[in-house]
């Protein structure tokens, strides 16, 4: 039995979760309209941390954009737990080792958003990247898990080597971990200086957001943890990266040459591919969605590419464009890949299975589940009238933008390219997840686990639908909307700036027209539903039965772009056919179909392998001769005496 009196605790520290998301949703609202003095120049706070160092906290404009992010992604996501974990408590599992590291990775993103010095965001980053290890690792009893977990831990600590490195060089510089006085002493520093720490800080932040080709940890870890740690690692987590990108890059060390910029954009638009075209491919309900954060992690470095170029060219209508399409998409996939994690997260509950294959039919048994997902479907995919939409259509303006601004040269050649390539990114996305929603919710159920599908517990859809419906009010209040996102900007701009409204265009204010429109396609609907008689009869197929293995499966829905883009994917086939030994009747066909891991098999692997060489190679040194320990030790001292002169 469960104990009742820690369970009502626990579910009073969700609850208490729930309730600061509220109050921070209601005052993040307030402050946008109330707040102007001190957005830009913030408040800052001083905690003495003994030995010499002090924790220092800073809250302006752009912390508080990405603590309202923050607020409204753990309340989501501490409300669909208050359901989800019902599933643990009857299995008998402690949920004492989740919600100990869950409020703690909430408390540690908290300190590394409002984190104002190098030492106080090294302590939270670590704490974040520790407890939301432990949350990975939550089902331990999997293997998979177990793996999953381990290349989490040892990636994202591969990151912090790089970030550590950049913030123990300016320390060592400066004499101070402030990031106020990082950037005094920017003018100081060599090009190359320059040039290196900003390659630490994108190798360190891109690794955790997910860039390609850091990237392999995060299929791994999102789509082993339990679907609350997924919503808010991918809705969340990855976007505090980001957030640090602006914060020590944008900020602190200036703008940097426009290679800089580049480097976003071109690595942006890797992301974006490789991780739209391996979600394409995927018949793993969770992992699908895990590439998909890839993409849109590509498509929100896009936008910093292009506001990092336009800046480099002194093109303000451009930035102001891609900042606002960065922090609209921001928001927009916070809310769409939360909805999506928490609706995978109840098909896997009420089916126990991810594979898409054995799913189908759902729409039937989990319809307030399939409305939601629906949402945000037509949100992740970019489609009309919903907010992702929006954001892809200020990244394209941008881009071309940045174009028209040129006179002439390569950048007008090539930047055209990019606009292309997210147009494909766009088209794929939708195909990618016409599978995810079709296979799982429409057609005949392809198993009997899916057959035997019921609705999950009412909290585990109220919290979708409730971020369905947040979607939905963020495009049909868009003034509410910018006003929240000009908090960020009036921190980011510099010199003279073009008001929100005049860089976004007249399509944001047509509320008033989205609800006409929606209203009264809603009315056409119900119209054309109720003429007419209706007759339900079996679907004709010939005179046979219909079956569940007439249907596309997973696989074939998408083999086209398996087909089409086989290099890129390391795509492998093989098909096998038995004639009966004539050579012309064909008894029976196999078919076998491979995704290698490309990253891996290209990158680490081959990495690995050196990295194991040399260490071999190294260990010859320890041969146990204390004479040639002796002699290590005097070419020791004879090289630091020559150094020393």
């Amino acid at each position: 039995m469960v104990n009742k009196g820690s369970q009502s605790v626990r579910q009073l520290l969700m609850s208490l979760s729930i309730a600061l998301a509220g109050v921070g949703f209601i005052l993040g609202v307030f402050l946008t309209y109330r707040v102007e003095g001190w957005i830009s120049t913030g408040l800052r706070f001083v905690t003495d941390a003994g030995a010499g160092l002090s924790l220092t906290w800073k809250l302006d404009g752009l912390t508080m954009f990405f603590i309202f992010i923050l607020l409204l992604g753990q309340g989501l996501s501490s409300l669909y737990a208050l359901g989800y974990l019902k599933e643990y408590e009857e299995k008998k599992k402690s949920l004492l080792s989740f919600y100990v590291p869950w409020f703690l990775f909430l408390g540690s993103m908290y300190g590394v958003v409002l984190a104002d010095d190098g030492f106080t965001f090294l302590l939270t980053w670590e704490m974040m990247s520790l407890f939301s290890f432990f949350l990975v690792l939550y089902e331990h009893e999997d293997p998979q898990n177990q793996k999953a977990a381990y290349i989490y831990f040892i990636m994202t600590h591969v990151g912090t080597v790089f970030l550590m490195a950049a913030i123990l060089f300016l320390y060592a510089s400066t004499g101070s971990f402030a990031f106020e006085v990082w950037a005094g002493a920017v003018p100081s520093l060599s090009t190359i200086q320059l040039n290196l720490i900003f390659l630490a800080f994108f190798i360190g932040l891109g690794t955790k957001a997910g860039f390609v080709p850091f990237h392999i940890w995060l299929p791994y870890a999102h789509s082993a943890a339990p679907s609350p740690v997924s919503s808010l690692m991918s809705g969340v987590m990855v976007k505090i990266a980001l957030y640090l990108f602006i914060r020590l890059v944008w900020l602190t060390i200036g703008p940097g040459p426009v290679w800089w910029g580049w480097l976003f954009l071109l690595i942006g638009a890797l992301s974006a591919l490789v991780g739209i075209l391996s979600a394409s491919v995927q018949s793993d309900l969770k992992k699908l969605l895990a590439f998909s954060t890839i993409e849109n992690v590509g498509i929100l470095a896009m936008a910093l590419g292009s506001a990092f170029l336009a800046r480099s060219w002194n093109n303000s209508w451009g930035m102001d464009l891609a900042l606002i399409a960065f922090f609209w998409h921001t928001l927009q996939h916070m809310l769409f890949k939360s909805l999506l994690f928490m609706g995978a997260g109840n098909i896997i509950q009420t089916t126990h299975t991810r594979n898409l294959e054995r799913l189908g039919g759902l729409i039937k048994r989990m319809p307030k589940t399939g409305l939601a997902a629906l949402i945000g479907i037509i949100g992740i995919t970019a489609l009309p009238p919903l907010g992702g939409f929006w954001g892809e259509f200020m990244l394209f303006q941008s881009l071309w933008v940045n174009t028209a601004h040129l006179a002439n040269g390569w950048s007008k050649v090539f930047l055209p390219l990019f606009i292309g390539i997210l147009a494909l990114v766009g088209g794929l996305s939708i195909a990618t997840f016409v599978k995810w929603f079709g296979i799982s919710f429409l057609g005949q159920a392809r198993s009997p686990v899916a057959e035997k599908a019921a609705e999950a517990h009412p909290v585990q859809y109220i919290a979708p639908l409730l971020a369905g419906g947040l979607a939905v009010l963020s495009v049909l209040w868009p003034a509410g909307t910018l006003a929240l996102i000009n908090l960020p900007l009036s921190v980011m701009r510099t010199g003279e700036v073009t008001p929100i409204m005049s860089a976004v265009g007249t399509p944001l204010n047509l509320s008033s027209v989205y609800l006409i429109l929606l209203v009264l396609l809603t009315a056409i609907v119900v119209i054309l539903s109720k003429r007419g008689i209706q007759r339900v009869t079996a679907t004709w197929n010939c005179g046979a039965p219909l079956t569940p293995s007439l249907q596309y499966t997973a696989d074939g829905l998408t083999n086209p772009i398996r087909v089409l883009f086989a290099k890129v994917l390391g795509s492998q086939r093989l098909v096998e056919g038995d004639f009966a030994g004539t050579g012309y009747s064909l008894r029976s066909l196999t078919y076998e179909g491979r995704i290698k891991a490309v990253s891996e098999d290209i990158f680490y692997r081959p990495l690995i392998r050196g990295l194991l060489w040399f260490s071999s190679q190294i260990r010859k040194l320890q041969s146990g001769s204390i004479h040639l320990y002796l002699a290590y030790l005097l070419v020791t001292v004879v090289v630091v005496l020559i150094i020393g002169r």
